[in-house]
C-alpha cells in the first residue's frame, strides 16, 4: 500500500510541475496535432478535442459492429450457469434492463430490478459512464454503458484512472473498451482449453451485448490521426454487456503470495491480454475454479505495442508508471508525429 501511495503521490507531483511550466494557453494551436468532434447522428451541433495523444485504433478500430451482432443477448431461454434445469428468458431481461434505463433517466440511483456493485464510474446527473448492477432476480450481471457526445470528449474530467487510461492507451475509454471485452473472453476460453493444466481450473463468465430498442449513436470524426485527413464512425451510446453472476467462494488477495503468483502466471499464460490486477480473479464456490470476470483487452487500454515481459507485481505497476510518465510528459513531436504516419495497433489485438 505504502508503494502505491508513493507512486501516486510521484505521479500527482510530476503533474503539478509540468502543468506550471507547460506551454502557455495564449499560443495558437499545433495545426498537426490530432483532434476529434462528436455529435448525435443527424445533428449539427459539435464537440471538440484536441490532444496529442489520439491515436487511430482505440477511437476507430476497437468497435466491430458485425461482433456485436453476432454476439447479442438471445431473446429465448438461457440456461443459469451451474443449473442447467433452471432458466431465464432472454427477452425477460432485456425488458428488465429497459426498465433501469427508464430509471436511470429519471435520474434514480436505486432500481426495481437491480442492485448496485459499482458505480464510482458512473455520473447520475450527466447520464454517462459505467455501472455495473447485478440482477435481484436471476444469476447474471449487467455492465451498462452510456455516454453522450459531450461527456464522450472530456476524459479528464471522470477522474484519475480513466484519464491515465485515456493517456497511455491513445485516447481509450472504458466505453470503447467495452467492445473488446467479448472477444477477449472468447480467446482466454479456447487457449485456457487447449492447455492441459489450466483447463481444469480456470473458467470465465458466458458474455452478450445487450442494445436497447431505440438507439442513439454518436458520430465520432477524427482529423490527423493515423495517416488520414478526416476519418468518422457512429457508435451506440448506450450498450450493455450481460454476464453470468459468479457465486464466490473468496476473491484473491494482494496479501497473499499463493493468490499473488497464480494470477501472474495465469495473466502470463494468457500472453498479458488480461489486467493481472488482484481483485480480476475469485474462486467460485460450486466449481472451485478461478474465474476471470474482467476480460477487457488489456493491450488496448495501455497501449502497449510489444508484449511486456512481467514476473512481479512490483514491476508490473513500475512498467505501468514509467509508461504514463513517458507518455504524459516525455514523448517529442517528432514521436508523435511518427505515431500519426505509421500507426501501430496494440499486440495481439481481439
Amino acid at each position: 500500500m505504502k508503494r502505491r501511495k508513493y507512486i501516486l503521490f510521484f505521479t500527482i507531483s510530476f503533474g503539478v510541475c509540468h502543468t506550471i511550466f507547460s506551454r502557455s494557453p495564449l499560443r495558437r494551436p499545433d495545426p498537426s496535432v490530432p483532434y476529434i468532434t462528436t455529435q448525435w447522428t443527424g445533428n449539427q451541433k459539435t464537440y471538440q478535442l484536441r490532444d496529442s495523444h489520439l491515436e487511430i485504433f482505440p477511437l476507430f478500430q476497437m468497435y466491430d459492429p458485425q461482433h456485436v451482432s453476432k454476439n447479442l443477448l438471445p431473446q429465448k431461454k438461457i440456461t443459469y450457469r451451474n443449473n442447467p434445469k433452471k432458466s431465464v428468458s432472454g427477452k425477460t431481461i432485456s425488458a428488465h434492463i429497459e426498465s433501469l434505463l427508464k430509471e436511470i433517466q429519471l435520474k434514480k440511483t436505486k432500481y426495481d430490478n437491480f442492485v448496485v456493485l459499482k458505480d464510482r464510474d458512473f455520473n447520475t446527473k450527466k447520464q454517462a459512464g459505467l455501472l455495473v448492477l447485478k440482477s435481484k432476480h436471476y444469476p447474471f450481471v449487467v455492465k451498462l454503458f452510456m455516454e453522450n457526445p459531450r461527456s464522450f470528449i472530456r476524459p479528464y474530467n471522470k477522474g484519475f484512472e480513466p484519464a491515465c487510461i485515456f493517456i497511455i492507451g491513445g485516447g481509450a475509454t472504458r466505453h470503447l473498451l467495452g467492445f473488446t471485452r467479448i472477444k477477449n473472453a472468447q480467446y482466454i476460453k479456447e487457449r485456457v482449453q487447449k492447455n492441459y493444466y489450466w483447463k481444469r481450473c480456470v473458467d470465465v463468465p458466458r458474455k452478450w451485448f445487450w442494445l436497447p430498442d431505440i438507439q442513439k449513436t454518436i458520430e465520432l470524426t477524427g482529423y490527423n490521426i493515423g495517416g488520414h485527413k478526416k476519418i468518422s464512425v457512429s457508435i451506440p451510446s448506450i450498450y450493455a454487456i450481460v454476464a453470468d453472476a459468479i457465486d464466490e467462494e473468496k476473491t484473491f488477495s494482494f496479501f497473499s503470495s499463493k493468490d499473488r503468483r497464480t494470477a501472474m502466471d495465469l495473466s502470463n499464460f494468457l500472453l498479458c491480454r488480461i489486467d493481472p490486477h488482484i481483485n480480476n480473479f475469485m474462486v467460485e464456490k460450486e466449481t472451485e475454479k478461478i474465474v476471470i470476470i474482467d476480460t477487457e483487452h488489456f493491450p488496448s487500454l495501455a497501449g502497449f505495442k510489444e508484449r511486456p515481459r512481467i514476473t512481479t507485481y512490483s514491476s508490473w505497476y513500475l512498467h505501468l508508471l514509467f509508461k504514463y510518465v513517458k507518455d504524459r510528459f516525455f514523448r517529442s513531436k517528432s514521436e508523435r508525429i511518427a505515431l500519426q504516419n505509421n500507426p501501430r495497433q496494440p499486440f495481439s489485438i481481439p
